[in-house]
């Protein structure tokens, strides 16, 4: 198969082609054929593959007018070609005619400025007035006929010469080049138009385009899925004829676009958006995209069942459960337990015990593992933004609401888990939203009157004391007793302590590769200093300072000078507090509880008052502070 053919019926020409072809190094059929005989010969390179026809003349017009697809490439005349078939005829007799179109003779009089002669000329609209053309130049008693073939066939006295005007090797290789860019622009154009295509049939949206009159232009397999219409047999039908109550004359007529109407298509409620087409202020059509609204409804829920993949997983398993205590291995049972069930789960305990990692068991454990596990901390975010976090919120609900709304995190938790952390903070005015969404399982975003229906499982956690914020009326009743369906208590690490060197050892291998130390463990005085402390900081407090202790310490065995020295002053002070303890002149607990009011209080006057600051230095949590502030 050849790219380009080149189609003529003079000799000349052919010879010419053959050497155009050659030089410019295309792939190039070159054959000549009769008037009668080109539209047949074009149509048989067409089948075959070709991709444009190059003819030039009367032949070249005939192939343009044709039924053949395939674009004609006219191989032009060029003032080269004019010039170099002047002078051939100069050869034959002084007195010069020409005729033919006013392109093909543009420029001549340039030639004849040049030359220093005169030539008879006559311009010639169509190919039928050749005759005539000729005829008139012979009674001007010319000596030589310049002229296509179509010209000099007419010349009927012998004492004229004739000279045909054909192009040269250049003006072909002109019309090659030419016919290889029309073939570069018209595959780019087939590939654009191939994707175009492909989209269209792949979206599941419904689309028809229609002209400024109405009339389909487009249409892709979803309008046949979506109405039962035959997308295929309705282009070029009038839209109001196969569409009821399309409403795309009055988008054509008023040039305004209509988004996200719900209407009814052919007895099919479905959401539509229509656009007008412009281009430089001038109407060229519409289109119209649709989807079903069942479909639509589907697709949100398919959305909500795959949003693991913005990071709501679990990220603790068993492997993350250090401890062999009763206490301990109680809670935990109490985990395997109640995480086959969807009750609400409240999970209560000191700062620092591993609260969230309980939340991230019940939900690996439950059935519904497989969806999203949503953690919150009601005390990190500000109350005016906690809200709209929990609930979400359409566009324009408020100044600084992002364009299209946001997604409440109840509604990122649907059909799976959302962990409430520190619930004991949540204002007075959420309490009472939360406990709706409790009770009725469905959430409604701020700004919106449409209600959404979720199914989630909650986990609340906090270490604040319930039962006393409820009788002083800081936290509802009715929120309390809908969270407290199943507790796990989690015990503090100083009621686990036989758990401490386990943990220690956790906390070694874990933190190995990163801090690059190959510690060995603690020796025994180490561990023992370990056992004695309280641990107001717990599991967290404790993984601190093993961290701290395995960067002082050189590779080998972590002393107790290291640990003292990762434990801070408050934590050496402390353990020489409990050495006293053991000698009969010491009161353990009077001094204890005497270091500890002088230490907070000295902590807080450095800070100014500022509890959070304190309780950061104190490495404790801020409700554990107040509760011994409130205990001095």
């Amino acid at each position: 198969m050849t790219e380009i053919a080149i189609l003529t019926p003079l000799d000349a020409l052919i010879q010419v082609s053959m050497e155009a072809a050659k030089k410019t190094g295309e792939d190039v059929a070159v054959r000549k054929v009769s008037f009668r005989n080109a539209i047949a010969a074009a149509k048989e390179f067409e089948k075959a593959g070709t991709e444009v026809i190059i003819s030039r003349g009367t032949m070249g017009l005939k192939l343009i007018e044709s039924d053949i697809s395939i674009p004609v490439v006219q191989i032009p005349i060029t003032g080269y070609d004019l010039l170099r078939t002047i002078k051939e005829a100069q050869k034959l007799g002084q007195k010069i005619g020409i005729a033919d179109t006013r392109d093909v003779l543009q420029g001549i009089e340039t030639i004849e400025s040049v030359l220093g002669i005169s030539i008879e000329k006559h311009i010639v609209a169509a190919p039928e007035e050749a005759e005539a053309a000729v005829e008139a130049l012979s009674k001007k008693e010319i000596d030589v006929l310049i002229g296509k073939s179509i010209f000099t066939n007419k010349v009927k006295r012998d004492s004229i010469k004739t000279v045909i005007l054909t192009s040269g090797v250049e003006s072909v290789i002109q019309a090659i080049h030419e016919a290889r860019s029309l073939i570069d622009v018209r595959r780019t154009e087939l590939k654009r138009t191939k994707e175009l295509q492909a989209i269209l049939d792949f979206i599941a949206d419904g689309v028809i385009a229609v002209d400024e009159q109405g009339i389909i232009t487009v249409c892709n397999p979803s309008v046949y899925s979506i109405l039962n219409l035959p997308y295929e047999s309705v282009i070029g039908m009038q839209i109001d004829d196969i569409l009821v109550n399309s409403q795309m004359k009055k988008v054509l007529s008023t040039g305004k676009e209509e988004l996200n109407r719900i209407q009814d298509a052919n007895g099919v409620k479905v959401v539509a958006n229509r656009i007008p087409i412009r281009h430089e202020q001038k109407m060229f059509g519409a289109v119209c995209t649709f989807q079903a609204v069942h479909k639509l409804q589907q697709q949100e829920q398919e959305i909500r069942k795959k949003l693991l993949h913005r990071g709501h997983v679990t990220k603790y398993s068993l492997h993350n459960i250090v401890g062999e205590s009763e206490m301990y291995q109680k809670a935990i049972q109490k985990v395997k337990k109640y995480s086959q069930v969807d009750s609400t789960i409240l999970l209560t305990g000191e700062t620092g015990v591993g609260k969230e990692v309980f939340a991230h068991l019940i939900h690996s454990f439950s059935k519904r593992s497989e969806g999203p596990f949503v953690a919150v901390n009601c005390a990190a975010i500000p109350e005016n933004l906690l809200e709209s976090e929990l609930f979400g919120y359409v566009e324009g609900a408020f100044t600084g609401a992002k364009k299209g709304g946001k997604t409440g995190l109840f509604e990122l938790a649907h059909q799976g888990t959302i962990f409430l952390d520190e619930i004991g903070e949540l204002a007075e005015s959420l309490q009472a939203q939360l406990l709706r969404v409790l009770q009725e399982g469905e959430v409604m975003r701020l700004g919106d009157e449409r209600v959404i229906p979720i199914n989630i499982r909650v986990v609340a956690a906090s270490n604040r004391n319930f039962e006393k914020m409820v009788e002083e009326g800081s936290f509802r009743a009715d929120l309390y007793y809908r969270l407290n369906i199943l507790d796990i208590p989690i015990p503090s690490l100083r009621e686990r302590i036989p758990d401490i060197p386990l943990l220690c050892d956790f906390f070694l291998k874990e933190l190995e590769p990163g801090i690059r130390r190959n510690s060995k463990g603690f020796t025994a005085d180490a561990m023992r200093i370990l056992q004695s402390y309280d641990w107001p900081g717990n599991i967290r407090q404790l993984r601190n300072i093993v961290e701290r202790a395995m960067i002082l310490s050189p590779e080998g065995m972590i002393d107790a000078e290291t640990v003292l020295a990762a434990g801070g002053k408050d934590f050496t002070k402390l353990h020489e507090l409990k050495q006293h303890s053991n000698s009969e002149e010491f009161d353990s607990e009077t001094k204890l509880q005497s270091f500890e009011k002088e230490y907070i209080l000295n902590v807080l006057k450095q800070v100014n008052g500022n509890k959070t600051e304190a309780a950061k230095i104190l490495g404790i949590g801020r409700t554990t502070l107040w509760r011994k502030i409130n205990s001095l």
